[in-house]
C-alpha cells in the first residue's frame, strides 16, 4: 500500500541531481578534445557463461567457422559473419548466446569501419535482445543510434528509435514507447527496405495499444500493415503474418469475439509450425501467452498454469517484464476463479518479490545507464583528476543519501509495527486508513471472542500467545494488496484493495474458521467475530456495528450486510 512520500529524502534527491548536473556541465565545459566514444573497448566480449563442451551441434559448428577467418578480414566478411549467427536467433539461451559472443568479438577487434560497426551493432542488438541483459540492450541501441545519426544513414536512425521503443515497452511503459513511435517520420521516408521498417513501426504500436486495452488504435495499425505485405516476402512474411494473427487474437479476446479470436490463433499456429528462419524473438512466447488467454477465457479445462509457470520459472524473472506481468495475472485469475486461495497466496508473494526485484533491476539499468553516458566522454589527463574527484563525491553523497534513507525506512516502518504480531499496528493503520478515502476498498474489523475470560482463566502469557498465532495466520494472506493490522488488544482490521467484494469475503470466512480450528495447549476454542463492508464514509462506524452483530447474534461469525437488511 502506498506511504507518504519522505521530505527529506525528495530534497537530498533533488540537492544531487543539481550538483551531477553542474558536475556534468563542469566536466563538458573543461573537455577541449573531440568526444571520442570509448563504447566499443567496453563490449568486452565474456565467455564465462559460455560451456563450449556442451555447444550444440549447430552453434558448434558457427564457431568452428568464426575461427576459421582470420582477425583482419572481419572488415570485409561482416555481413558474412552476422548471416551465418542468423540461424542461432531462437537457439541460443541467455547463459550460452555464443551467436553474440562472437559478435562482440568482431566489434571488439578494432578492424571495423564505421559502416561495418554499425551492421554489426544492429545484428547484435537483435540476437542478444533475448539475453535479459537491459544495460546491455541499452548501450548497443544508443551507440546504434549515435554512429546512425554521424553516418547520416537514415533507415538505421529509425531503426534504433524503434529499437529503443521496444525496450521501453519490454519495461512496461507503453506511453513512453509510443510516443517515440509516433514522433518517427516514416511515411516520407524512401530508403531501401523502408516498407519492413514501417511493418515493425506498426506492429509495435499495435502491440502497444493492445497491452494498453486500447483496441481501436491496435487495429488501425494493424490493418496498415496488409498492404506492405509482399507476396516476395517470403519467409520475412511467414514472421509479420504470425504476429499480426497474434496481436488481433489478444485484440479479440479484449472485445470477447471469440470466434475471431480462434480464427486468428489457427492462422498463426499453422505458420508457425511451418516457419524456417525466425526474424522475431518473441514469436513462441507471445502464442503461448495468447493461446492461454484465450483458452482462460472460452476454455478453462485447457488452461496450462504450469506452462505459465514454467515460462516465469525459465525466465528467471529476468525477461520481458510486460510478458511476465501477463504470465503473473493469468495465473491470478486462475485461481482466483478455481477458488484456489492457498496457491493465490503462493503467488501474491512471489509477485512481490518479483516486483521488488523489477524495481530494483530497473534502478540498475538507469544508473548504469548514465554512467555509460557519462563514461563515453573522451577526457584529456588535465581532466581525469577533476573527473575522478567529482565522480567519488557524487558516489559519496549517494552512499551517505542511501544509508540515511534506509535508517529512515526502518524507524518508519519500525513505529508501525506491532511487537507482539509483527503486523501493523494502530498507527499504521490510521494512515493507510486516511490515505485511501475516496478509493474503492473493502474493510474487515474483527476481535477476539470471550478474550477477557481467556486471560483471566489462563493467563496473560498465554492470551499473548493467542494474539501471536492470530497475527501469523493474517501474514499468511498478506500482500501489496491486503493490509493487515492490531489496533487494540484483541482488535484487528484488514483492508482489502483492487479486490472484489466476493474475495474479500471469502478471505474473511478462511481467516475465521483458520481460527476457529487451531488446536491449543489448553481445552479451548477460540472463535473470532467480525464485521464486513465496502468503502463508505463512515466505513469504520459500519464495521463496528457489524461486529457488535455479530456478538449479539451467538459470535464466531462475521456479518457483512447492512444491520437493517436482515439476516445474514
Amino acid at each position: 500500500m502506498k506511504r507518504k512520500p519522505h521530505n527529506i529524502f525528495a530534497a537530498f534527491s533533488i540537492i544531487l541531481i543539481i550538483i551531477s548536473f553542474i558536475s556534468f556541465l563542469v566536466i563538458k565545459e573543461n573537455n577541449l578534445q573531440k568526444k571520442e566514444s570509448s563504447f566499443f573497448k567496453k563490449i568486452t566480449p565474456s565467455n564465462n557463461n559460455i560451456d563450449f563442451e556442451k555447444l550444440s551441434p549447430l552453434e558448434k559448428d558457427i564457431w568452428d567457422k568464426f575461427q576459421e577467418i582470420p582477425k583482419s578480414e572481419y572488415n570485409t566478411k561482416y555481413e558474412e559473419i552476422a548471416e551465418n549467427n542468423r540461424v542461432l536467433l531462437n537457439i541460443s539461451s541467455k547463459e550460452n548466446n555464443i551467436g553474440a559472443y562472437i559478435l562482440k568479438i568482431v566489434l571488439n577487434s578494432g578492424e571495423l569501419s564505421p559502416k561495418a560497426k554499425l551492421f554489426i551493432l544492429n545484428k547484435l542488438r537483435v540476437l542478444d535482445a533475448s539475453s535479459g541483459n537491459i544495460v546491455d540492450s541499452i548501450k548497443i541501441t544508443m551507440e546504434s543510434l549515435n554512429l546512425a545519426e554521424e553516418l547520416n544513414s537514415e533507415s538505421d536512425i529509425v531503426k534504433a528509435k524503434i529499437a529503443l521503443s521496444s525496450i521501453f515497452n519490454s519495461l512496461g511503459g507503453h506511453e513512453s514507447s509510443i510516443k517515440i513511435l509516433q514522433d518517427i517520420d516514416i511515411e516520407n521516408k524512401n530508403f531501401p527496405g523502408v516498407s519492413r521498417v514501417t511493418i515493425s513501426l506498426y506492429l509495435y504500436l499495435a502491440e502497444n495499444y493492445g497491452f494498453l486495452n486500447n483496441t481501436t488504435e491496435g487495429f488501425k495499425y494493424l490493418n496498415k500493415i496488409t498492404p506492405l505485405i509482399t507476396d516476395e516476402c517470403g519467409e520475412y512474411k511467414k514472421n509479420i503474418l504470425i504476429l499480426k494473427n497474434l496481436l488481433e487474437a489478444r485484440l479479440y479476446i479484449i472485445l470477447d469475439d471469440q470466434e475471431a479470436a480462434l480464427k486468428c490463433l489457427n492462422t498463426a499456429n499453422q505458420l508457425l509450425a511451418n516457419l524456417e528462419k525466425a526474424f522475431f524473438t518473441d514469436l513462441k512466447t507471445l502464442r503461448l501467452l495468447t493461446l492461454e488467454s484465450y483458452y482462460l477465457k472460452y476454455n478453462s479445462l485447457k488452461f496450462s498454469p504450469n506452462s505459465i509457470k514454467n515460462f516465469i520459472k525459465n525466465t528467471n524473472y529476468h525477461g520481458d517484464i510486460t510478458f511476465l506481468k501477463i504470465a503473473f495475472n493469468l495465473l491470478f485469475q486462475y485461481y482466483y476463479e478455481t477458488k484456489d486461495f492457498e496457491e493465490y497466496t503462493k503467488l501474491a508473494k512471489s509477485y512481490d518479490s518479483y516486483l521488488a526485484e523489477v524495481n530494483l533491476a530497473n534502478n540498475k539499468v538507469f544508473t548504469m545507464y548514465l554512467i555509460e553516458n557519462l563514461e563515453n566522454e573522451y577526457f584529456s589527463k588535465e581532466n581525469e583528476k577533476l573527473y575522478r574527484n567529482i565522480f567519488l563525491l557524487i558516489l559519496l553523497m549517494v552512499l551517505i543519501l542511501g544509508v540515511s534513507y534506509k535508517r529512515m525506512l526502518y524507524l518508519d516502518k519500525k513505529s508501525k509495527v506491532d511487537a507482539l504480531t509483527t503486523i501493523g499496528n494502530r498507527l499504521a493503520f490510521k494512515e493507510d486508513f486516511n490515505f485511501l478515502k475516496g478509493n474503492n476498498y473493502c474493510m474487515l474489523l474483527f476481535d477476539i471472542d470471550n478474550f477477557k475470560k481467556i486471560n483471566d482463566t489462563y493467563g496473560h502469557e498465554f492470551g499473548d500467545e493467542v494474539l501471536s498465532t492470530i497475527g501469523k495466520i493474517l501474514k499468511t494472506i498478506e500482500n501489496k494488496e491486503i493490509s493487515i493490522y492490531r489496533i487494540g488488544g484483541e482488535e484487528f482490521a484488514i483492508i482489502f484493495t483492487h479486490f472484489n467484494e466476493s474475495f474479500a469475503m471469502e478471505s474473511c470466512e478462511y481467516i475465521r474458521k483458520s481460527v476457529e480450528n487451531i488446536h491449543w495447549k489448553y481445552p479451548i476454542t477460540v472463535t473470532i467475530s467480525g464485521g464486513f463492508a465496502k468503502s463508505m464514509e463512515n466505513i469504520y462506524a459500519e464495521c463496528d456495528k457489524r461486529l457488535y452483530k455479530a456478538k449479539g447474534s451467538g459470535k464466531n461469525m462475521i456479518i457483512y450486510q447492512d444491520i437493517n437488511e436482515g439476516d445474514v
